[in-house]
């Protein structure tokens, strides 16, 4: 997560009064005039007839996108969001329950990111609504997106030229890092993936890509030690930044990550896996891998994505 990220978030069970509250390193920032009030849109109300025993609780979260034109001039300030947490503690569902122009999308865009500790009741995992306050800061004297890749992107799209629109994107998510106005590398990687999808035949991947994702796949089989997978998790970083539509690099790299302790970023690659994949059984396996995640059961996970 980058250091410049500018987010706020608390989050409370719908229709309970237990609060729980996380600071996620704002940047200081100059006072600006108090932003318009919030539109007030329908409530989160909790799912079923009761609330869970323990609300969800967050245990990773991804900052916003400020990339775009209406973002000159914006009030920032605070908005709220209703999420559908499942029983693996991956949000499910989330929409916009006080609004907070032009933040709105990048909020949702991040939430459904984000991952939490699932709801329990009497003991058990289960799914659960929460709202989630999420304040929006721009980053201070941030420099801004040239060329901007993500209208770009959008253009592209727009036109149907996907490989164009892919590489717009893939430009995007070369910057999330370095531009602080990037904080969110998961969204760009679901609109590659998405994209390379509706493709007659996805994108090729470099041939020394290939290689070097290859013999680390061959590694990943032979060696579950911690220290090991730590550097092949790392290498294949490099080779989804290079071609982040390699859809079975994001299941070698879970596997990687979930043998040395990067629980949640297994579960984000998992999910990065199980939206493009076709086969009902590879969704599955995607399925029971999130369970395992959740269950902290990594020798499972590992063991069934390394294959």
């Amino acid at each position: 997560m980058p250091s410049t990220l500018s987010l706020r978030v608390r989050i409370r069970a719908a229709a309970i009064a237990c609060v729980a509250a996380l600071l996620l390193a704002p940047a200081a920032i100059a006072r600006r005039p108090a932003p318009p009030a919030a539109r007030a849109l329908v409530p989160c109300a909790p799912l079923g007839d009761v609330s869970p025993e323990q609300p969800p609780v967050l245990r990773s979260a991804v900052g916003l996108n400020y990339a775009g034109e209406r973002l000159a001039g914006a009030h920032e300030g605070a908005l709220e969001l209703c999420l559908l947490v499942d029983s693996t503690g991956v949000v499910r569902e989330a929409r916009v329950s006080r609004a907070l122009a032009p933040f709105d999308s990048a909020a949702l865009d991040a939430a459904r990111w984000w991952v939490f500790a699932p709801a329990r009741d009497h003991g058990r995992a289960v799914p659960a609504r929460i709202a989630v306050s999420v304040e929006a800061r721009l980053p201070r004297d941030a420099d801004p997106l040239v060329p901007d890749v993500i209208a770009l992107a959008h253009d592209a799209e727009a036109r149907g030229d996907l490989r164009a629109a892919i590489d717009a994107w893939n430009g995007a998510l070369a910057r999330v890092g370095s531009q602080p106005m990037l904080q969110n590398e998961w969204t760009i990687r679901e609109r590659i993936l998405r994209l390379a999808a509706r493709l007659p035949s996805p994108p090729e991947i470099p041939l020394q890509t290939g290689e070097i994702a290859d013999g680390t796949h061959a590694l990943i089989l032979r060696n579950i030690a911690r220290a090991a997978n730590e550097t092949y998790a790392a290498t294949l970083d490099g080779v989804l930044r290079v071609a982040p539509w390699y859809v079975e690099a994001y299941r070698w790299r879970a596997s990687a990550r979930a043998a040395c302790g990067q629980r949640d970023g297994a579960v984000r690659d998992v999910l990065c896996y199980r939206l493009a994949v076709r086969d009902s059984a590879e969704r599955a396996l995607a399925d029971r891998a999130l369970e395992a995640l959740a269950a902290a059961d990594t020798i499972a996970a590992l063991t069934m994505l390394k294959n």
